[in-house]
């Protein structure tokens, strides 16, 4: 996973971006991506129609939540691209700057074993795109030795193990790292968690407790790029800029001098 790489690209690159900011926000993230050397152009939205709107027509290369919510952007992705679900992943860093993937991330994702096997086939399929080579980490709520200890446990030990032998079948390098998701970030690329409830508190804890990197949760299942994000997120220049660079990735287009 070369993340840098890819921002780097994404700041040379030259795209248009829309992200759901507008007024004094979207002014800081011009004037920042400026100072950085990033030749990106980006377009404010305040309506969530009119930013997927726009990603559908190519007016705009990629898009960006921003600011808006969550229920209104999701909506609209499903209805203007014909969506049954939106699967997305999120682009982490730990603190000590290892990137990793995590999914799922929303709440109400990733509520049975096969929802999650199809989450993580997507983000392979999605990511190999881009030329990355992606290892699953599988995580359960609980060691093998904790099975004994309720239902509910048990019960996800065992899709744990199901989902990294499917995986397994299939190609794709994946192991079962039940609850130890300290072993699987060191090891793994790809980090999927018991549930939606789950990946989001990990999610919430390393961003905005624990001091590691959110870049934004790409929707892996979409042929254009958009980027979700978090709207206590308190800077959205690296999500434009990874969005960019995966628009110019994932089109095959070099980047613009």
């Amino acid at each position: 996973m070369d993340v840098a790489g890819l921002m780097s690209r994404g700041c040379a690159s030259g795209a248009r971006i829309g992200i759901g900011l507008s007024g004094e926000a979207l002014s800081s993230v011009r004037e920042k991506l400026e100072s950085a050397g990033c030749k990106l152009s980006v377009v404010g939205f305040v309506d969530a129609g009119e930013l997927i709107l726009s990603l559908r027509d190519g007016r705009v290369e990629a898009g960006v939540r921003g600011a808006l919510s969550s229920s209104a952007v999701l909506k609209e992705l499903k209805r203007i691209f014909n969506l049954k679900e939106i699967m997305r992943v999120a682009v982490l860093e730990d603190v000590d700057g290892r990137p990793f993937l995590l999914a799922p991330v929303g709440i109400d994702e990733g509520t049975d074993m096969q929802s999650r096997l199809g989450l993580a086939r997507e983000a392979i399929r999605y990511f190999g795109r881009a030329g990355w080579s992606i290892r699953t980490g599988v995580l359960s709520k609980g060691r093998p030795e904790d099975a004994s200890r309720g239902d509910e446990i048990m019960r996800s030990l065992d899709e744990g193990e199901k989902i990294a032998a499917a995986m397994g079948s299939e190609g794709g390098g994946a192991a079962h790292y039940s609850i130890l998701v300290e072993q699987a970030v060191k090891e793994c690329d790809l980090i999927l968690a018991p549930d939606g409830v789950s990946g989001n508190l990990m999610f919430r804890t390393l961003h905005f407790v624990g001091g590691g990197k959110a870049y934004g949760a790409p929707v892996v299942n979409l042929e254009r790029v958009f980027v979700d994000t978090s709207r206590g997120k308190k800077d959205f220049a690296d999500s434009i800029v990874l969005a960019a660079g995966l628009a110019s990735l994932l089109s095959g287009e070099p980047v613009k001098a």
